[in-house]
């Protein structure tokens, strides 16, 4: 009996069951090009140095040597800046997609959404993955998914939903 209970256990550990997939109905894949680097955006020189530090932190400093810093400066500031309506304010949010350079060859890429707020922008989500936004929303925000394509076959989805400060993940995927 032991035995079947552990066999049960790594059986879904191991096959993805524990990871669910993103419900396709009412969600929109954002796959399009985002309208301007970082390096052109329209934004405050305090905006893109805020954005700046967050790529470059989270996922390439590490990948350059100190002699290396001016093309890690490049990479950082080729990364994709959009706007995009996710309050049902109207308001508009930031959408950042890291550089390409370091998104995986299924698409999976360094995603963040900032609001900007007091003056500053205010880092709300910080995800990977497949970007896709929802047609329904929590505490004014269109939720979001993130679907992290491990191969043809296999993309766990976590699902975000808006605290009233910042995206959080939910453990409704699928649902």
């Amino acid at each position: 009996m032991r035995i079947m209970a552990w066999v049960g256990l790594l059986t879904v550990l191991f096959t993805g069951a524990a990871s669910a997939q993103c419900p396709h109905d009412g969600w929109k894949v954002v796959d399009y090009d985002l309208e301007f680097s970082l390096a052109d955006a329209p934004l405050s020189s305090t905006e893109r140095d805020q954005i700046y530090r967050v790529i470059d932190y989270k996922s390439v400093h590490d990948s350059f040597t100190d002699q290396q810093r001016e093309e890690e400066r490049t990479a950082v500031l080729s990364s994709r800046v959009g706007f995009i309506n996710l309050a049902r304010d109207g308001s508009r949010q930031l959408l950042v997609r890291g550089p390409l350079l370091y998104c995986g060859a299924s698409g999976n890429c360094g995603w963040w959404v900032f609001i900007r707020s007091r003056g500053q922008l205010k880092l709300v989500l910080d995800a990977g993955g497949a970007f896709l936004v929802g047609d329904k929303s929590t505490g004014g925000f269109l939720d979001i998914a993130t679907e992290w394509h491990l191969n043809s076959s296999e993309a766990p989805c976590t699902i975000h939903h808006w605290n009233g400060v910042k995206y959080i993940e939910t453990d409704n995927a699928g649902k």
